[in-house]
């Protein structure tokens, strides 16, 4: 048996697209829904997997620019700091071990958070507006990132608006 993923999750995808779907009753329009949702995921899972090491580099290195302007604007902990330096390391490398980013980046958004907490804590207005500023940006960023990697979905009513997530990611397709 084959358990690599590049042939599990085609394999799945088509066993319920060919069999589960026609046998579910067609008056179950939300599992018909559901199930048609799971499959467009598990499609993309499969032909963007090679994509999501970048994919999550990528993020790493957004979330470390994010808190490494965030610190300048508010000044940052100890703690802080060494986990800026720690995501600056692994960011600039290009490397890493997938599931440590994955952690790493984890991390580096709940100190985001923390910086958010302390800004507006602070009761100073402009201060604030700085803050939504900055996080506005960054959200319009991480947004398209997602709306890219859904973009083989057709949820979007204008695809071509969208950048697909390989050229987000500087990656060129073939």
């Amino acid at each position: 048996m084959e358990l690599r993923p590049e042939f599990l999750l085609p394999a799945i995808a088509k066993t319920l697209k060919d069999v589960i779907l026609p046998a579910l009753d067609e008056t179950h329009q939300v599992a018909q829904e559901q199930l048609k949702l799971a499959i467009g995921f598990l499609d993309i899972m499969a032909s963007q997997r090679h994509l999501l090491f970048a994919f999550d580099l990528d993020e790493l290195a957004r979330h470390a620019a994010t808190a490494g302007e965030l610190a300048a604007l508010l000044g940052t902990s100890a703690d802080h700091a060494d986990l800026l330096a720690q995501a600056g390391k692994i960011a600039g490398s290009g490397a890493g071990d997938p599931d440590g980013i994955v952690a790493l980046t984890r991390q580096l958004r709940a100190a985001i958070v923390a910086m958010i907490e302390d800004g507006y804590g602070r009761g100073d207005a402009a201060l604030a507006a700085k803050i939504h500023s900055k996080m506005n940006d960054y959200a319009k960023v991480q947004l398209l990132r997602e709306r890219g990697w859904a973009l083989p979905m057709g949820f979007e009513n204008t695809p071509d608006a969208v950048p697909a997530i390989a050229g987000q990611l500087g990656k060129v397709t073939a």
